[in-house]
């Protein structure tokens, strides 16, 4: 443990399922990327974290981690970022690609910029992130690569149609990547989340306040009824599915896209 904790520079930390794991965590400034480092690094890993927002450093900080800022949508510097990552943990076994970004239009209302602005961060992103990662994984001959998709990108939402396009494509990009990276020992998956207390959350909200002409209190609760187990999700029950798919408790899982939305679209 006192080796693992010099060689990230981190302070000793509790043995857990992923003792030993060196991760890289995109979007980790705030929400699921938040809380999904944070739970890395309880169960036992070296943990990098990229975001482009300034709160990086001092939640990177407080968790002992790395910060790697890097912005997903620049393909040169996720480059940069990933070996860097790499680099300073000493080797990189699993990479999340969480970073997102969310507006609310109706399809026929939303913008060019917008729509590409979306697809930038959310699908493209991604992408650099699983490619960089990805080759140094096959390389190395063993890896996880995850990826934060959506129940947006399992089912259409009105108001979220540029979002829900990327998301789908995520998928898309997971179930591709899993096939081909099988034969080096990599897997590949995503989790879908509904409805999580974060930032994205109140945007959701506020779109479906604006699209029915009602308050926020009322909006949040039109989104609350649809949810069986009648509240949001929290941003930790998500990272601690990151956890299990990240473990050798999911050895034999690739491709998959695991659903936690209380029961939403079940």
């Amino acid at each position: 443990m006192e080796l693992r904790a010099r060689l990230c520079g981190l302070r000793p930390v509790p043995e857990g399922v992923l003792a030993g794991r060196r991760a890289l965590v995109t979007g980790a400034a705030r929400g699921i990327g938040l809380a999904t480092a944070r739970r890395f690094s309880e169960e036992g890993a070296c943990v990098a974290m990229a975001d482009v927002l300034p709160e990086l450093s001092d939640a990177a900080a407080r968790l002992g981690a790395v910060a790697t800022p890097f912005d997903v949508t620049d393909e040169a510097a996720v480059e940069r970022g990933v070996a860097e990552a790499h680099e300073r943990l000493g080797g990189l076994d699993v990479l999340v690609a969480n970073a997102g970004i969310v507006e609310t239009a109706s399809l026929l209302e939303t913008d060019t910029s917008a729509f590409r602005r979306i697809l930038d961060v959310n699908l493209a992103g991604v992408f650099f992130c699983m490619r960089a990662a990805g080759r140094l994984m096959r390389d190395q001959g063993y890896g996880v690569i995850l990826a934060t998709a959506s129940q947006a990108g399992r089912h259409g939402y009105p108001g979220l149609g540029p979002y829900c396009a990327s998301k789908f494509g995520v998928v898309g990009l997971v179930e591709v990547l899993a096939k081909e990276l099988a034969p080096h020992a990599v897997r590949v998956n995503c989790v879908a989340p509904g409805f999580i207390q974060t930032h994205m959350e109140t945007l959701v909200v506020e779109g479906v306040a604006t699209r029915r002409g009602i308050g926020q209190a009322e909006a949040y609760q039109v989104v609350i009824d649809t949810i069986p187990f009648g509240r949001a999700g929290l941003p930790e029950e998500v990272a601690d599915a990151f956890v299990y798919l990240a473990s050798d408790r999911a050895s034999y899982v690739s491709g998959a896209t695991l659903v936690v939305d209380g029961g939403e679209c079940s």
